[in-house]
C-alpha cells in the first residue's frame, strides 16, 4: 500500500524546539508635528487619518489646539483647545565660586565643625564628672 500524505495527521513538535509565540504590539496613535491654521474652525475641519493626532497653532490668538483620530473610522475624533500663556523667565544668577573661594569656605566649615567637636566633649566630660563624684560621696559616707 502506498505511503500518502495526510494534512489531518497530528504534529508533535519535539521537545527541544522553542515555540514560536507571535507578540502583539498595540498600535500607538502618530504625532505628525505643528500645523499653522487662520482659526479654530479650520483645526476643526481639518482631516485627521485614523490612529493619528495633528498639533495646531492658531496664527490669529493665542490658541493650539490637537485633534486626535482613533484607530477605527467610526470613531469620533477628540478636539482639545489649549491657551498660550507667555511667562517671564527668570535669570539664574551665574556661580562664579573660583576654587580659592571654595576652599576657604571648606577651612570655615572645618573650623566651626571642631568647635563643635570641643563643645560635646565637654558636655561629655561634665556628666561623667558628676557621676564619679556622688559615687565617692558614697563610700565616704559609709
Amino acid at each position: 500500500m502506498p505511503n500518502y500524505y495526510n494534512p489531518y495527521q497530528q504534529y508533535y513538535p519535539v521537545q527541544n524546539q522553542p515555540q514560536y509565540q507571535p507578540q502583539q504590539t498595540q498600535p500607538q496613535i502618530q504625532n505628525n508635528g505643528f500645523i499653522s491654521v487662520p482659526s479654530e474652525e479650520v483645526a476643526r475641519n481639518y482631516p485627521v487619518a485614523p490612529g493619528n493626532s495633528v498639533t495646531f497653532k492658531n496664527e490669529n490668538a493665542p490658541y493650539v489646539y490637537t485633534k486626535t483620530m482613533g484607530f477605527s473610522q467610526l470613531d469620533r475624533p477628540s478636539f482639545e483647545k489649549y491657551k498660550l500663556v507667555k511667562e517671564d523667565v527668570e535669570e539664574v544668577p551665574e556661580h562664579s565660586n573660583s576654587i580659592d573661594e571654595l576652599r576657604e569656605k571648606i577651612g570655615e566649615l572645618n573650623v566651626e565643625l571642631d568647635e563643635l567637636r570641643g563643645e560635646l566633649n565637654a558636655i561629655k566630660k561634665n556628666m561623667e564628672q558628676p557621676a564619679t563624684s556622688t559615687r565617692r560621696k558614697k563610700d565616704s559616707d559609709d
